[in-house]
């Protein structure tokens, strides 16, 4: 008998598989990813089965970077999987309880801060779980908060958790990504603004689409628009562009055309920065339309705004930038201009090299299959090889 469908969970960690409702191949293909992204090793797949099951039934306990692999995975702390001894654990819980006060709501925003200069310097795999262990404990400390201050950590906790929720999306987890950010909107919604809780479920839209649910898109983004006039030119042209992708996945060219020309015009409208939605610039969203364009088979259309973006995207944005340029050097691909392909996608390789992206790897993987036709072009094959340099993990 397997261990995929034990009566009861044995122990924590066999408790966090079970409630996301995965096998253990499941697992242990999001061990490879991670590390691959990680640029870390891990046992062969069997390997790893028998080790999975070991660990699961409490015989044997996993080394620290595969405990660290494993928090990554199921976007749960080392406390939450159980390996931590009691002692530590109690020692944690006692550390989780610091006074709340208005240094303490300061501090959190500064360090708030720094997490989105740095994931948009070196993507999410540096930061998605001291920001997922930050976000639990604004959690643990509301209890003690009153007043003001209690609006202050809720509004905290909103952003921290739908920012985790982003980087679990980014680093290839969309499960995760959408059981955070559900945490997120039941902080928006308690806040009673629609500002957040707009934003909010552009994101669960955002999510959906990578989950490839376009009807799901559609429905979320008309409830993110649902009080459009207390949103910002940039909040509207954020859940059009979804809307956009959302049509262009079902064939609805004419739809998709009237959203993204929308969001173009809103995001023209302002360059007011709001701390929420300054990365909507109009490079931005020529990306997103572009993205669109190449899945209605525009290839001609889409690679003219890929180039329009880039020519002014801002230097702070570089794991976008990644992104932008791996979905440019795929859409000429596509359009059959080899040459252009590998010069655009050599450029993307190194930028995500620098600030990894599961997005922009899964589209480097993309490219590197169109290119497939061509791969006894010495070109193509050497572009093949440097992105399959990016899965290898170091020695």
């Amino acid at each position: 008998m397997g261990f995929d469908m034990p009566t009861r969970a044995v122990t924590p960690l066999q408790a966090a598989r079970l409630e996301l409702g995965w096998k253990a191949a499941r697992t242990i293909r999001a061990l490879h990813e991670a590390a691959s992204v990680m640029g870390v090793s891990v046992a062969t797949a069997d390997s790893l089965k028998t080790m999975l099951s070991r660990w699961e039934n409490g015989h044997d306990s996993p080394d620290a970077t595969s405990q660290r692999l494993l928090c990554q995975v199921y976007g749960q702390t080392p406390d939450e999987l159980g390996f931590a001894s009691a002692s530590a654990d109690i020692a944690s819980k006692q550390r989780l309880a610091p006074p709340v006060g208005s240094e303490m709501v300061q501090y959190f925003n500064n360090v708030f801060t720094e997490h989105l200069r740095a994931d948009n310097l070196m993507g999410p795999h540096y930061l998605v779980d001291v920001v997922r262990a930050q976000a639990d404990l604004i959690g643990q400390m509301m209890p003690n908060a009153r007043g003001g201050i209690r609006r202050e950590l809720l509004s905290l906790a909103h952003r921290y958790n739908e920012f985790a929720g982003w980087l679990y999306q980014d680093a290839g987890n969309p499960d995760l990504a959408m059981r955070l950010t559900d945490r997120s909107m039941e902080y928006a919604l308690e806040l009673d603004n629609p500002r957040d809780t707009s934003y909010v479920l552009m994101r669960k839209a955002d999510i959906a689409a990578d989950l490839d649910s376009p009807d799901r898109v559609i429905g979320l983004a008309q409830a993110a628009l649902r009080h459009s006039e207390k949103i910002s030119p940039r909040g509207k042209a954020l859940v059009l562009r979804l809307q956009g992708r959302a049509y262009a996945r079902l064939g609805n060219a004419g739809e998709c055309s009237r959203a993204l020309e929308t969001a173009y015009l809103e995001v023209m409208r302002t360059t007011e920065p709001d701390g929420l939605t300054d990365y909507c610039t109009p490079g931005y969203i020529d990306m997103e339309a572009a993205n669109s364009l190449t899945r209605l088979g525009r290839f001609g259309e889409a690679i003219a705004k890929y180039e329009r973006s880039l020519l002014s995207w801002p230097d702070a944005l570089r794991r976008d930038q990644g992104l932008c340029l791996a979905r440019l050097g795929y859409t000429y691909a596509a359009n059959e201009d080899v040459r252009q392909a590998c010069v655009t996608g050599r450029q993307a390789v190194d930028v995500v090299r620098s600030a990894p992206s599961s997005r922009a790897l899964s589209e480097l993987q993309r490219l590197r299959v169109r290119l497939a036709p061509w791969r006894r072009d010495g070109e193509v094959s050497e572009l093949g090889n440097r992105i399959r340099g990016l899965f290898q993990p170091s020695a």
